[in-house]
């Protein structure tokens, strides 16, 4: 009981757990390790932004590619993004919203956290690969999304698409949810150069998305997905 002051109890607060497993086969060369450690790190923390974001279609670099491990929660993933997004943070940007490895066309996730746009209102995210993270926040946020009775699509969005949808007003909502993020509001996207603004409206899906997500989160309704556990 002596760890229970640790857990905050503020609004939007929660204390973040994060399972780990690493090599400690003590050997040099190049071999899959035959011995591991698994633990379980965790700290109290508020949601990761605290204001709508600004971020960078990422159009040179990228984060995965097909057949390596861009679709797991692994700690090499984070290496190959550690520089274009210090380069982005430098330009003013918040974060960047990655492409595909080949064409750098499709949008695919964010730095921290699974995307997703309201496009013609309809709640879209790109499909699941094995470079797109199976995030369980974004299975959660989905869920949800038909519940509310909003349509849902999982499908590519390609840059061209968004850049021209925001500019003639298909694209209404753009947002970021992860388990650090939650659900994150993006305002500004900026594509070649061009800043593209989208309105923060506080009627939008994603924001009663948000409501929905924190009141089972927090124990504020009953939750009938079994998602929460007591420990």
């Amino acid at each position: 009981d002596v760890d229970r002051d640790w857990v905050p109890n503020g609004p939007d607060s929660a204390y973040y757990l994060r399972p780990l497993v690493f090599a400690t086969e003590e050997r040099m060369g190049l071999k899959s390790s035959d011995e591991f450690l698994f633990m379980v790190m965790g700290g109290p923390f508020r949601p990761l932004f605290a204001k709508p974001l600004r971020v960078k279609v990422e159009r040179e670099y990228s984060r995965a590619a097909p057949g390596g491990t861009g679709f797991a929660k692994c700690a090499g993933n984070y290496a190959a993004a550690m520089y274009p997004t210090q380069m982005a943070k430098e330009q003013g940007f918040d974060q960047v919203l990655w492409t595909d490895a080949f064409t750098h066309q499709h949008i695919e996730e964010s730095g921290a956290m699974n995307v997703a746009f309201v496009i013609d209102d309809v709640v879209v995210t790109p499909p699941l690969s094995d470079t797109i993270l199976d995030g369980v926040t974004r299975a959660s946020v989905l869920e949800l999304a038909r519940e509310l009775g909003y349509a849902v699509e999982e499908r590519t969005v390609d840059v061209a698409e968004l850049a021209d949808g925001i500019e003639g007003g298909s694209v209404t909502e753009a947002f970021g949810v992860g388990t650090a993020a939650s659900i994150a509001p993006i305002e500004t996207i900026s594509i070649d150069g061009v800043d593209h603004t989208l309105k923060i409206d506080e009627s939008a899906k994603m924001f009663e998305l948000r409501r929905r997500l924190n009141a089972i989160r927090f124990g504020e309704t009953t939750d009938t997905h079994s998602w929460m556990t007591t420990i």
